[in-house]
């Protein structure tokens, strides 16, 4: 209460307690939640539509990367199975292991492998996780050589001081063959031991897995070429040429391989993801509908109660 009169005749000299010369009724206020709910509704409808395309062009390239992905894999695991026979004769007496499996050396160099944009579920952040799990558990830490771009700015914080190359933009557009000539050409320019790439591996729509591919470098197979001569290279070149070139296409595949899969565990992520997201926008629709409905019912029905109030006011 004010002196002189109650707090209604001070908003009567005033104008408005919401604003001078503004009167606000109740009805005003029922029309603005209606309004603010009505642009949340848009809103809403608009992010569904955009979620609903971009889940359809996922749907799209996940066809043509699986396919070429299913052709690949195949070739290069064949080609893993031949190099892994050398590997596993010779890594007892030569190369000590860790506990983890992989064997220890002074020379490492990781590849992780994420994608160039967002909104794909957790692949990348799984690919993140391995790797500093990696740092967590070893003690010799090696290079980073990071392909995609999304990991960067994650491992930059934890391992800045190691990452010595990045390519970006290499999953904007399915992996071919010539692109990953030149990350295997940068690999090879570097000595190093053992190679790990971390990636995602393909096994369903809505299952894909962290796999590390473990590659041992050049110059331990060389000291080790022995084990090849059991077997006959028809070549005009010399037994240590064909060996670099036959290691060299070996590490070109196993990248290419492992490109693909994270390229279709990204398309397939996303899809799963956009198709989450659609269905969250069409439930949280409804729900707004609901209160959308409601809101105006009460509307109506406060201004039916004040024509009623007024014609019968004005009867008596």
């Amino acid at each position: 209460m004010m002196r002189g009169g109650s707090l209604f005749k001070a908003a009567g000299r005033n104008g408005s307690l919401f604003g001078p010369g503004k009167v606000v009724t109740v009805q005003d206020r029922g029309m603005a939640n209606l309004k603010a709910v009505r642009n949340r509704m848009r809103s809403v409808s608009s992010i569904s539509k955009i979620t609903k395309a971009m889940k359809m062009v996922a749907a799209a390239k996940l066809r043509g990367v699986q396919t070429k992905q299913e052709l690949a894999r195949p070739f290069s695991k064949a080609m893993a199975d031949f190099f892994k026979h050398l590997e596993d004769s010779t890594e007892g007496a030569q190369t000590p292991t860790a506990a983890s499996g992989e064997p220890e050396s002074k020379k490492k160099l990781i590849i992780p492998m994420t994608s160039d944009r967002g909104l794909c579920g957790g692949v990348n952040s799984s690919v993140v996780k391995e790797v500093k799990a990696m740092y967590r558990t070893e003690t010799v830490h090696g290079d980073i050589m990071l392909v995609g771009d999304k990991g960067r700015d994650a491992l930059t914080r934890v391992a800045a001081k190691d990452i010595v190359v990045s390519f970006k933009d290499a999953f904007k557009t399915p992996p071919t063959f010539t692109q990953v000539c030149v990350i295997a050409e940068e690999i090879l320019s570097r000595p190093v031991d053992t190679i790990t790439i971390v990636y995602n591996q393909f096994k369903s729509v809505i299952s894909q897995i962290v796999k590390r591919q473990v590659v041992y470098g050049l110059s331990f197979l060389e000291e080790n070429a022995a084990r090849f001569d059991e077997y006959e290279f028809e070549t005009d070149l010399d037994g240590a040429a064909a060996f670099r070139d036959l290691y060299e296409f070996q590490l070109a595949t196993q990248l290419y391989s492992a490109m693909l899969e994270n390229s279709t565990s990204e398309q397939a992520a996303r899809m799963s993801a956009m198709d989450n997201a659609t269905n969250n926008a069409k439930d949280m629709l409804g729900r707004l509908t609901l209160t959308y409905n409601r809101q105006r019912q009460a509307v109506i029905t406060s201004e039916l109660i004040e024509i009623i109030s007024g014609a019968e006011a004005l009867k008596g």
